[in-house]
């Protein structure tokens, strides 16, 4: 419990999604996407664990987990294109006075395959460098030199290395939006990724499967 005495732990799950259609609570052999996390969440020995959501399954679901749903997230701060630092600074003034805590962890409910392992070996990266925001990174399913985007319909290169041999490439990782920590004042400049103290946790590529479209779905449904 001392390890984790410091934090509140959020699962942002709004209503809709663009990719998949009610995403977060769509079956997966038999269960929510959204169960996944609060099950992860439920190894976690405290009961700071909120759900910032709109919808109404969501939130049914997540009392059967004990998981708090009494923030009320407004259609306002349900947009797609509302950001999460948003809701945050929202949920500080919900909060606000009623408990004491120094540290928020951020789990999307789009990685249904990231463990209490994941989560706690984060947290222990975080404390271990005294960090004011970490987030999790997995290896690249592809080089950035070998991506391509086209302008003016001419092909160009992202990054394209002087090198032609892939061996020779330093291995690259990219942010898997599993798992978001960072210090509470950060949110005072309203963001969360601090420009002084940052960490990363490198995470498995199976456990950081992010659930964008219907083909990450299936695969995801193959690995659960």
């Amino acid at each position: 419990m001392k390890l984790f005495g410091d934090f509140i732990f959020i699962i942002p799950a709004r209503k809709g999604s663009k990719g998949i259609k009610n995403k977060n609570v769509i079956k997966i052999k038999n269960k929510k996407l959204v169960e996944y996390t609060f099950e992860t969440l439920n190894k976690i020995p405290t009961d700071r664990k909120y759900v910032l959501s709109n919808s109404n399954i969501v939130k049914k679901t997540a009392i059967k987990y004990k998981i708090n749903v009494d923030y009320i997230r407004t259609a306002k701060l349900s947009k797609d294109d509302t950001t999460l630092i948003e809701n945050l600074c929202h949920f500080e003034k919900f909060i606000k006075n009623k408990l004491k805590f120094r540290h928020y962890v951020i789990l999307q409910p789009t990685s249904p395959l990231r463990n209490y392992k994941d989560i706690k070996n984060s947290l222990l990266e975080y404390l271990k460098n005294k960090s004011e925001s970490l987030y999790s990174i997995s290896p690249s399913l592809e080089h950035p030199n070998e991506s391509i985007f086209f302008k003016e319909n001419k092909i160009c290169y992202f990054n394209k290395s002087k090198s032609i041999f892939r061996q020779s490439y330093e291995k690259s990782y990219f942010v898997n939006g599993a798992i978001y920590i960072f210090n509470r004042k950060l949110l005072k400049q309203k963001k969360i990724i601090s420009n002084k103290k940052h960490s990363v946790f490198r995470m498995s590529k199976i456990n950081s499967i992010d659930l964008d479209d219907y083909q990450d779905l299936e695969i995801t449904k193959k690995l659960i």
